[in-house]
């Protein structure tokens, strides 16, 4: 298992622990096999959805103010992701794997350090 790096905690448990949950599946989508890969895409796919709908909850029940902007990067994600996973599918293994290795980590990064830890501010004022 892969340790999820404490620079990426932004202190609301909810958050990281879902943030952990999808380095795990990352990571494990980073070294799967041919025959694993498309499963294992799958599966991020299916957690990602997940996590953005508690994600977007969360934003729901709070004045946040960049609620729209935030659930718009959600959904191009999700676009994106799905669009490499038919690649995979599709016989352009190396192409989605390529995306996976290269692009996917960055953009978790940066959401996470940009926009979620924005929301982790903004439920940690509402918590006080």
């Amino acid at each position: 298992m892969t340790h999820f790096p404490e620079s990426l905690k932004v202190g609301i448990e909810s958050i990281d622990r879902r943030h952990e949950e999808f380095w795990e599946l990352f990571e494990n989508l980073k070294s799967a096999s041919d025959d694993t890969f498309s499963a294992a895409f799958e599966g991020l796919i299916a957690h990602t959805k997940e996590h953005f709908a508690e994600e977007e909850s969360d934003m729901s029940h709070l004045d946040y103010p960049n609620h729209k902007e935030h659930v718009a990067e959600h959904q191009k994600a999700l676009d994106e992701m799905g669009y490499f996973l038919q690649k995979a599918q599709n016989g352009r293994l190396m192409f989605a794997k390529a995306y996976a290795r290269d692009r996917l980590g960055d953009w978790f990064r940066n959401h996470l350090l940009n926009m979620d830890s924005d929301l982790a501010r903004v439920i940690a004022l509402n918590a006080r």
